[in-house]
């Protein structure tokens, strides 16, 4: 595990995100979200791909859960929520 961690601080060395990554090792996360897979037919032991999109305060904007690994959301989807989130951050300024 201490491999993939090292790895993943050098990976973030060189790329800037603007939130939060999360490395859940121990897989107590996507167990606690509901999206962790121990065993199908094409895959055990893995996270379905799903996608969470939270706001500053924590609250859900997005989810979408995939039923295949090769299953993802719609880049509109994507791009509405952040866009409702970019809305919501620009009201709070003008307060």
């Amino acid at each position: 595990m201490a491999q993939k961690r090292a790895g993943m601080q050098e990976f973030l060395r060189d790329h800037n995100y603007p939130f939060q990554l999360l490395s859940d090792e121990r897989r107590q996360v996507v167990k606690e979200w509901g999206v962790y897979v121990q065993v199908n037919f094409e895959s055990f032991n893995i996270a379905r791909p799903a996608e969470f999109i939270l706001d500053r305060r924590g609250i859900i904007k997005l989810i979408y859960m995939g039923s295949v690994q090769t299953d993802f959301p719609p880049d509109d989807a994507i791009f509405s929520a952040l866009d409702s989130m970019k809305t919501e951050s620009s009201g709070e300024n003008a307060r």
